[in-house]
C-alpha cells in the first residue's frame, strides 16, 4: 500500500543530520584530493549537482548518496558513521 501524502513525514534539508551529512561529503571529497568535477565524472553527476549537495542547496536521495559514497571508494555505512548519523535498526 502506498502511503497517503499526509502519512509521509517530510524532513527539512536544513536539519542538523543533513547539515552534518553535507559537510562530511565535502570533507571526504577534499581528503581524497578530488575536485567536484572529478567526483562528478566518477559518479555521473555534473559539478553543479555535486556543489548543490555539498552546500545543502539540494537534498540528496539515497541512490545518489550510495553513488557518492562509491565515488569516494567508501561504503554508505562509512559515510553515515563519519557524519555521526545513526543508521542502526531500532531494538
Amino acid at each position: 500500500m502506498i502511503p497517503k501524502r499526509s502519512d509521509v513525514r517530510v524532513v527539512d534539508s536544513r536539519a542538523p543530520e543533513y547539515q552534518r551529512l553535507y559537510a562530511t561529503l565535502k570533507q571526504l571529497r577534499v581528503e581524497r584530493n578530488l575536485t567536484q568535477t572529478q567526483l562528478g565524472e566518477r559518479i555521473g553527476l555534473t559539478q553543479r549537482k555535486v556543489s548543490l549537495f555539498e552546500s545543502g542547496d539540494r537534498r540528496i536521495d539515497v541512490i545518489e548518496l550510495i553513488r557518492y559514497a562509491r565515488g569516494l571508494d567508501l561504503d554508505l555505512t562509512d559515510v553515515l558513521d563519519r557524519a555521526e548519523i545513526d543508521h542502526t535498526r531500532p531494538a
